[in-house]
């Protein structure tokens, strides 16, 4: 077990310093570089692999944390690896559904320990089964960390490019998307988890709630949907691929200047679209930014979107929008877009959230009035604004919650949602807020 470990921490610091000295690099070439497109991709990519490793790391512990406080804390590690690692691939150029496999991975590992951790923290012991849950998780983790730490390697040589697309949309050989194709199709087996979380494998099984009873379109019909989203000709779309056996069955296309556009086959919904530009110098405030997104969602048909929190990423700006009714924030129905900064144009949304969630609902009336719920918040935070929330609990439930978003003592932001009908503190969320954005922890 020793050698084991020594040859596990020995590894992860190579891989560490290797990473490092990585970013470093590209930190300084940056101005030598003509296309910002290819330096973000190789920055993603960088911190992907480094990510990923601090998975490893974590997953690793894990399977041997004997105490409460120390399985707590690397769950928690664990948590903001898999979330930054997210981060890292949304930035990737690459062709639509290249990386379906990591990011489900990804997003499970994550969504796990966040479960860990606050099974943890309610006094739960862990099972037999969440041990078994972890050690396949950790070989898996593994195994694709290798993958992709490849991958970077082929990169850095020049055996790969970034590149995913010749002139004329034809697409290219040795391109990203396709050096990620092995790790995709020779996916490792890991254990099924079921749990009460947003990724739980029985979520797969879940209907998308907006589009079950429409139509089927055909590939044809897809594309003159998607032309009239993105103001594409019809002759500038061609079908790259379809998904069938996806819980949100899809028909895939390209353009020739490599816009991807995702649409859903029941009901021909665009619900991913991506125009991979090079993005010139900021000239938009987030503000503005914000109000172009607004007013962007508006004009194709999506109504009644309220901004939450934003990310900022070489020139872009990446906004999440929440659905409300009647004043109430429905945070399921998610959809993120995002803006090029250069001249206020959106260039890409991810909707999936919203296809699977949004449908016509009863809301419940709340039982704990705005006054019980703030004496119920720790008499540290001052609350700064307050309303209601429907909140997914992780899995396939909602429900209404009193949300106060508060300042501690530091000046930190604190959201606390209270359970509208109990009275009982569903969630509490940290903000993490600098120059490039707003993380929720």
């Amino acid at each position: 077990m020793d050698r084991f470990f020594k040859k596990a921490t020995f590894f992860l610091a190579a891989l560490s310093l290797l990473f490092a000295g990585s970013t470093i690099h590209y930190a300084r070439m940056a101005n030598s570089y003509g296309q910002q497109l290819t330096y973000g991709s190789q920055r993603a990519m960088s911190q992907l692999v480094s990510e990923l490793s601090q998975m490893d790391a974590a997953l690793c512990k894990l399977r041997y944390a004997s105490t409460p406080h120390s399985f707590q804390t690397i769950s928690a590690q664990l948590m903001q690896s898999a979330e930054n690692a997210k981060s890292a691939m949304s930035a990737l150029s690459l062709e639509a559904g290249a990386l379906d496999s990591t990011q489900k991975f990804v997003g499970q590992t994550g969504d796990f320990a966040y479960y860990l951790l606050s099974s943890s923290a309610e006094g739960l012991p862990v099972s037999e089964e969440h041990r078994a849950a972890l050690d396949s998780l950790y070989v898996g983790s593994e195994e694709v960390t290798r993958e992709i730490g490849t991958i970077k390697e082929q990169l850095d040589l020049g055996q790969l490019t970034y590149s995913n697309l010749l002139t004329g949309g034809v697409h290219s050989s040795g391109g990203l998307s396709e050096g990620m194709q092995g790790v995709e199709q020779n996916f490792p087996e890991y254990a099924t988890l079921i749990y009460d979380g947003s990724f739980s494998e029985h979520l797969s099984y879940q209907t998308p709630l907006l589009t079950e009873d429409l139509p089927e379109v055909s590939s044809e019909e897809a594309i003159a949907h998607a032309a009239a989203f993105s103001g594409l000709a019809i002759t500038d779309l061609s079908l790259l691929y379809e998904t069938e056996n996806a819980v949100l069955p899809a028909w895939c296309l390209a353009a020739e200047d490599g816009t991807t556009l995702e649409v859903s086959k029941q009901g021909g919904l665009v619900f991913s679209y991506r125009q991979p530009r090079a993005v010139g110098y900021a000239m938009l405030t987030a503000e503005e930014a914000i109000a172009n997104a607004r007013a962007w969602l508006a004009a194709h048909g999506y109504t009644n979107m309220k901004e939450s929190y934003y990310a900022l990423f070489d020139n872009t700006i990446t906004i999440n929008f929440a659905y409300t009714e009647n004043d109430i924030t429905v945070y399921g129905d998610l959809i993120k877009v995002t803006v090029a900064l250069d001249n206020g144009t959106v260039i890409g949304i991810e909707a999936r959230g919203y296809l699977m969630s949004h449908h016509s609902r009863t809301l419940p009336r709340p039982v704990i009035s705005a006054e019980k719920g703030r004496a119920i918040l720790s008499d540290r935070l001052e609350i700064l604004s307050e309303g209601l929330a429907l909140i997914p609990t992780g899995g396939q439930y909602e429900v209404l919650c009193r949300e106060y978003i508060c300042r501690d003592a530091d000046g930190s932001h604190v959201i606390v949602y209270v359970n509208a009908e109990t009275g009982q503190e569903e969630n509490i969320f940290f903000l993490v807020e600098d120059e490039n954005g707003t993380l929720v922890m």
